[in-house]
Protein backbone atom coordinates (compact mmCIF):
# COMPACT_ATOMS: atom_id res chain seq x y z
CA UNK A 1 0.00 0.00 0.00
CA UNK A 2 1.84 3.63 -0.90
CA UNK A 3 0.40 6.98 -2.32
CA UNK A 4 2.64 9.60 -3.92
CA UNK A 5 2.49 12.86 -5.62
CA UNK A 6 3.14 11.48 -8.51
CA UNK A 7 5.73 14.21 -9.41
CA UNK A 8 9.15 13.27 -10.20
CA UNK A 9 11.28 16.07 -10.20
CA UNK A 10 14.84 16.02 -11.41
CA UNK A 11 16.93 13.87 -9.12
CA UNK A 12 20.13 11.37 -9.28
CA UNK A 13 19.91 7.93 -10.97
CA UNK A 14 19.48 6.34 -7.49
CA UNK A 15 17.02 8.70 -6.13
CA UNK A 16 14.78 9.01 -9.80
CA UNK A 17 14.69 4.81 -9.35
CA UNK A 18 13.34 5.15 -5.64
CA UNK A 19 10.79 7.47 -6.47
CA UNK A 20 9.56 6.22 -10.09
CA UNK A 21 9.27 2.73 -7.62
CA UNK A 22 6.90 4.55 -5.07
CA UNK A 23 4.89 5.96 -8.04
CA UNK A 24 4.68 2.60 -9.59
CA UNK A 25 3.59 1.33 -5.95
CA UNK A 26 1.21 3.87 -5.90
CA UNK A 27 -0.68 2.58 -8.75
CA UNK A 28 -0.54 -0.88 -8.16
CA UNK A 29 -1.89 -0.45 -4.93
CA UNK A 30 -5.04 1.77 -5.84
CA UNK A 31 -2.80 4.88 -3.63
CA UNK A 32 -4.14 2.86 -0.80
CA UNK A 33 -4.16 4.85 2.52
CA UNK A 34 -5.42 5.94 5.72
CA UNK A 35 -6.47 9.17 4.12
CA UNK A 36 -7.13 10.44 0.50
CA UNK A 37 -4.16 10.94 -1.61
CA UNK A 38 -3.26 14.67 -1.63
CA UNK A 39 -2.84 15.87 -4.65
CA UNK A 40 -6.12 14.03 -6.15
CA UNK A 41 -6.73 14.26 -9.97
CA UNK A 42 -9.94 13.45 -11.77
CA UNK A 43 -10.98 9.38 -12.00
CA UNK A 44 -7.78 8.66 -9.92
CA UNK A 45 -8.62 5.44 -7.91
CA UNK A 46 -8.44 5.42 -4.36
CA UNK A 47 -8.77 2.30 -2.02
CA UNK A 48 -9.60 4.15 1.71
CA UNK A 49 -8.02 1.76 4.09
CA UNK A 50 -10.31 2.74 7.25
CA UNK A 51 -13.52 2.16 5.59
CA UNK A 52 -12.35 -0.30 3.01
CA UNK A 53 -14.13 1.18 0.43
CA UNK A 54 -12.89 1.59 -3.17
CA UNK A 55 -13.37 5.34 -4.46
CA UNK A 56 -12.95 6.77 -7.75
CA UNK A 57 -12.57 10.29 -7.80
CA UNK A 58 -15.31 12.19 -9.99
CA UNK A 59 -14.56 13.93 -13.25
CA UNK A 60 -14.61 17.33 -11.86
CA UNK A 61 -11.85 15.97 -9.30
CA UNK A 62 -14.63 17.87 -6.53
CA UNK A 63 -15.40 14.08 -4.83
CA UNK A 64 -15.03 10.77 -4.20
CA UNK A 65 -17.72 8.00 -5.21
CA UNK A 66 -17.60 4.81 -3.70
CA UNK A 67 -17.54 1.90 -6.29
CA UNK A 68 -17.52 -1.36 -3.88
CA UNK A 69 -16.75 -2.24 -0.33
CA UNK A 70 -14.62 -5.18 0.37
CA UNK A 71 -15.71 -7.21 3.39
CA UNK A 72 -13.50 -10.26 4.13
CA UNK A 73 -12.43 -11.97 0.39
CA UNK A 74 -15.53 -10.49 -0.75
CA UNK A 75 -16.89 -7.30 -2.29
CA UNK A 76 -20.16 -5.61 -2.79
CA UNK A 77 -20.67 -3.23 -5.48
CA UNK A 78 -22.28 0.12 -5.27
CA UNK A 79 -24.21 1.96 -7.60
CA UNK A 80 -24.61 5.55 -7.03
CA UNK A 81 -24.07 5.56 -3.54
CA UNK A 82 -26.33 2.34 -2.63
CA UNK A 83 -24.98 -1.17 -1.63
CA UNK A 84 -26.09 -3.84 -4.24
CA UNK A 85 -26.52 -6.94 -2.26
CA UNK A 86 -24.69 -8.56 0.35
CA UNK A 87 -20.54 -8.42 0.55
CA UNK A 88 -19.59 -11.56 -0.26
CA UNK A 89 -18.22 -14.06 -2.77
CA UNK A 90 -20.87 -14.69 -5.16
CA UNK A 91 -22.25 -16.24 -8.09
CA UNK A 92 -23.21 -14.57 -11.06
CA UNK A 93 -27.10 -15.12 -10.22
CA UNK A 94 -26.43 -12.70 -7.52
CA UNK A 95 -26.74 -9.78 -9.18
CA UNK A 96 -29.22 -8.33 -11.72
CA UNK A 97 -26.95 -6.58 -13.84
CA UNK A 98 -23.93 -9.70 -14.11
CA UNK A 99 -23.61 -11.34 -17.17
CA UNK A 100 -25.98 -14.17 -17.94
CA UNK A 101 -28.12 -13.67 -15.65
CA UNK A 102 -31.77 -11.57 -15.34
CA UNK A 103 -32.05 -8.45 -17.40
CA UNK A 104 -34.19 -5.88 -15.87
CA UNK A 105 -37.18 -6.54 -17.78
CA UNK A 106 -36.64 -10.58 -17.30
CA UNK A 107 -35.95 -9.81 -13.55
CA UNK A 108 -39.85 -7.60 -13.49
CA UNK A 109 -40.77 -10.41 -15.62
CA UNK A 110 -40.04 -13.19 -13.28
CA UNK A 111 -41.34 -11.25 -9.98
CA UNK A 112 -45.14 -11.42 -11.68
CA UNK A 113 -44.50 -14.69 -12.56
CA UNK A 114 -44.11 -15.08 -8.73
CA UNK A 115 -46.78 -13.17 -7.74
CA UNK A 116 -49.12 -14.95 -9.69
CA UNK A 117 -49.21 -12.03 -12.27
CA UNK A 118 -49.15 -12.26 -16.09
CA UNK A 119 -51.14 -8.51 -16.96
CA UNK A 120 -50.26 -5.47 -15.17
CA UNK A 121 -50.02 -5.04 -11.34
CA UNK A 122 -51.17 -1.95 -9.99
CA UNK A 123 -49.52 0.06 -6.71
CA UNK A 124 -49.43 3.17 -5.57
CA UNK A 125 -46.97 5.72 -6.58
CA UNK A 126 -44.78 4.93 -3.21
CA UNK A 127 -44.92 0.97 -4.18
CA UNK A 128 -44.11 1.19 -7.75
CA UNK A 129 -40.68 3.51 -6.94
CA UNK A 130 -39.76 0.86 -4.12
CA UNK A 131 -40.40 -2.01 -6.35
CA UNK A 132 -38.44 -0.24 -9.51
CA UNK A 133 -35.37 0.40 -7.22
CA UNK A 134 -35.40 -2.87 -5.66
CA UNK A 135 -35.83 -5.07 -8.88
CA UNK A 136 -33.80 -3.08 -11.61
CA UNK A 137 -29.70 -3.50 -10.68
CA UNK A 138 -30.49 -5.14 -7.12
CA UNK A 139 -31.84 -8.32 -6.66
CA UNK A 140 -33.45 -11.27 -8.57
CA UNK A 141 -37.61 -11.41 -9.48
CA UNK A 142 -37.76 -13.64 -6.69
CA UNK A 143 -36.57 -10.88 -4.42
CA UNK A 144 -38.59 -8.37 -6.21
CA UNK A 145 -41.71 -10.31 -5.28
CA UNK A 146 -41.29 -10.38 -1.99
CA UNK A 147 -40.56 -6.69 -1.93
CA UNK A 148 -43.94 -6.22 -3.34
CA UNK A 149 -45.89 -8.00 -0.88
CA UNK A 150 -44.60 -6.27 1.95
CA UNK A 151 -45.47 -3.11 0.17
CA UNK A 152 -48.93 -4.09 0.04
CA UNK A 153 -48.92 -5.60 3.66
CA UNK A 154 -49.60 -9.21 2.67
CA UNK A 155 -49.29 -11.85 5.00
CA UNK A 156 -49.68 -15.53 5.59
CA UNK A 157 -50.05 -18.06 2.99
CA UNK A 158 -52.52 -17.87 0.82
CA UNK A 159 -51.90 -16.22 -2.48
CA UNK A 160 -52.25 -12.44 -3.54
CA UNK A 161 -54.06 -11.80 -6.96
CA UNK A 162 -53.85 -8.29 -8.41
CA UNK A 163 -56.22 -5.98 -10.18
CA UNK A 164 -55.49 -6.61 -13.81
CA UNK A 165 -57.43 -3.79 -15.30
CA UNK A 166 -59.24 -0.95 -13.63
CA UNK A 167 -61.24 2.32 -15.04
CA UNK A 168 -63.51 4.93 -13.89
CA UNK A 169 -65.55 6.69 -16.87
CA UNK A 170 -68.71 8.65 -17.50
CA UNK A 171 -70.97 6.48 -19.38
CA UNK A 172 -73.87 9.20 -20.21
CA UNK A 173 -73.19 11.33 -23.67
CA UNK A 174 -70.41 11.01 -25.02
CA UNK A 175 -68.34 8.17 -23.18
CA UNK A 176 -65.22 9.46 -21.44
CA UNK A 177 -62.09 8.08 -19.20
CA UNK A 178 -61.59 9.68 -16.43
CA UNK A 179 -59.01 7.50 -15.15
CA UNK A 180 -57.87 3.78 -15.90
CA UNK A 181 -55.49 1.10 -16.03
CA UNK A 182 -54.86 -1.55 -18.43
CA UNK A 183 -57.56 -0.09 -20.12
CA UNK A 184 -57.49 1.29 -23.40
CA UNK A 185 -61.37 2.35 -24.60
CA UNK A 186 -64.67 1.99 -23.60
CA UNK A 187 -66.74 1.40 -26.71
CA UNK A 188 -70.36 2.37 -26.06
CA UNK A 189 -72.83 -0.27 -27.33
CA UNK A 190 -76.29 1.25 -26.36
CA UNK A 191 -78.38 2.68 -23.26
CA UNK A 192 -76.26 1.06 -20.37
CA UNK A 193 -74.31 -1.58 -22.26
CA UNK A 194 -70.00 -0.76 -22.73
CA UNK A 195 -67.34 -2.45 -23.88
CA UNK A 196 -64.38 -2.21 -21.77
CA UNK A 197 -61.33 -2.82 -23.70
CA UNK A 198 -57.68 -3.96 -22.23
CA UNK A 199 -54.47 -2.13 -23.29
CA UNK A 200 -52.95 -6.00 -22.59
CA UNK A 201 -55.05 -8.96 -22.92
CA UNK A 202 -55.51 -10.98 -19.76
CA UNK A 203 -54.19 -14.62 -19.81
CA UNK A 204 -57.48 -16.43 -19.77
CA UNK A 205 -61.10 -15.09 -20.28
CA UNK A 206 -62.02 -16.76 -16.87
CA UNK A 207 -61.56 -13.58 -14.60
CA UNK A 208 -63.64 -11.88 -11.97
CA UNK A 209 -64.78 -8.49 -12.58
CA UNK A 210 -66.31 -5.85 -10.19
CA UNK A 211 -68.23 -2.94 -11.17
CA UNK A 212 -70.42 -0.38 -10.12
CA UNK A 213 -72.36 2.36 -11.27
CA UNK A 214 -74.31 5.79 -10.66
CA UNK A 215 -75.76 8.73 -11.28
CA UNK A 216 -74.09 10.83 -8.44
CA UNK A 217 -77.61 11.81 -6.91
CA UNK A 218 -79.08 11.57 -3.15
CA UNK A 219 -82.21 10.17 -5.22
CA UNK A 220 -81.99 6.66 -5.73
CA UNK A 221 -84.81 6.51 -7.99
CA UNK A 222 -83.06 5.12 -11.13
CA UNK A 223 -79.84 6.21 -10.01
CA UNK A 224 -77.86 3.68 -9.58
CA UNK A 225 -78.61 -0.39 -9.76
CA UNK A 226 -76.03 -3.40 -10.66
CA UNK A 227 -73.02 -3.55 -13.12
CA UNK A 228 -73.66 -6.91 -14.62
CA UNK A 229 -70.72 -8.17 -17.08
CA UNK A 230 -72.17 -10.23 -19.65
CA UNK A 231 -69.63 -10.88 -21.95
CA UNK A 232 -65.99 -11.91 -21.51
CA UNK A 233 -62.80 -11.94 -23.56
CA UNK A 234 -59.13 -11.89 -23.12
CA UNK A 235 -59.31 -8.33 -24.77
CA UNK A 236 -62.47 -6.95 -23.53
CA UNK A 237 -65.47 -7.28 -20.96
CA UNK A 238 -68.83 -6.13 -21.67
CA UNK A 239 -71.04 -4.28 -18.46
CA UNK A 240 -74.55 -4.02 -18.87
CA UNK A 241 -75.98 -1.27 -16.69
CA UNK A 242 -79.20 -1.55 -15.26
CA UNK A 243 -81.60 0.22 -12.59
CA UNK A 244 -83.88 -1.60 -9.82
CA UNK A 245 -86.61 -2.56 -11.83
CA UNK A 246 -84.60 -4.30 -14.73
CA UNK A 247 -84.38 -0.96 -16.99
CA UNK A 248 -81.38 -0.30 -18.95
CA UNK A 249 -79.57 3.10 -17.96
CA UNK A 250 -76.70 5.35 -18.46
CA UNK A 251 -74.24 5.80 -15.88
CA UNK A 252 -72.48 9.05 -15.37
CA UNK A 253 -70.29 7.44 -12.79
CA UNK A 254 -68.97 4.13 -13.96
CA UNK A 255 -66.60 2.06 -12.20
CA UNK A 256 -65.25 -1.30 -13.28
CA UNK A 257 -61.93 -3.87 -11.78
CA UNK A 258 -60.60 -7.05 -13.33
CA UNK A 259 -58.84 -9.64 -10.61
CA UNK A 260 -57.25 -13.16 -11.81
Amino acid sequence: MAQHDYNIGDQNGFDFLVDLNNALSAIVTNNAGSSEPNPTFAHMLWFDTNNDLMKVRNEANSAWVIVAKKDGSGWTPYRQGTALGTASVQPDTRYAHRPNNLSDLESAAAARANLGVAAPVFLTQTQAEDANNTAFGQVSGQRLAQAVRDNLNVTGSAPMFACRAWVNFDGGGTVAIRASGNVSSITDNGTGDYMVNFGTDMPVANYATTASWTNGSSDRNLQDGPAIPVGYGRGFVRILLTTGTGYAQDGSIVSVAIFQ
